[in-house]
């Protein structure tokens, strides 16, 4: 993928520090600032970020000043029996009851995501009024 006007290609040497870039890229301090950590399908590197992710949020030690939306995208169930042991997790209350389930919205496609999204934000899909106005694009729905 080839960096674009959209699109910031950032290269780390440690996986520390991209997981601190991770992070920083998703502070909110201002109510404008429209951020989102997103977890697609992926593998052990994934897993360790998007635990790394919740472990802060649940500790309130993200460092932003306001919420940060959490999406988890489970495509084709792919996080499906991560999500099995979790609710195992709870059972043998290693894990709060609902409290996975505070911290994410599970998305099953793009278009879930993006509704979640504008109502987190209150981005109205007719609503032009705004002086910046956010537009929301997803390519994987036109892939798939």
């Amino acid at each position: 993928m080839t960096a674009n006007n959209l699109l910031d290609c950032f290269k780390f040497r440690f996986f520390s520090a991209r997981k601190h870039g991770l992070v920083d890229a998703v502070v909110r301090n201002n109510p404008l600032d429209k951020t989102a950590v997103v977890a697609l399908p992926g593998g052990i590197g994934t897993l360790d970020e998007m635990f790394e992710m919740l472990a802060l949020i649940q500790l309130e030690r993200i460092g932003s000043k306001h919420p940060v939306p959490f999406l988890l995208m489970n495509y084709d169930s792919f996080y499906s029996k991560l999500l099995d042991f979790l609710d195992v997790c709870e059972d043998w209350g290693t894990v709060s009851k609902g409290e996975v389930a505070s911290l994410w919205k599970v998305c099953n496609s793009n278009s879930e995501a993006l509704a979640y999204l504008a109502d987190f934000y209150r981005i109205s899909s007719g609503d032009t009024s705004q002086k910046n106005e956010t537009k929301l694009h997803s390519t994987h729905d036109l892939i798939s």
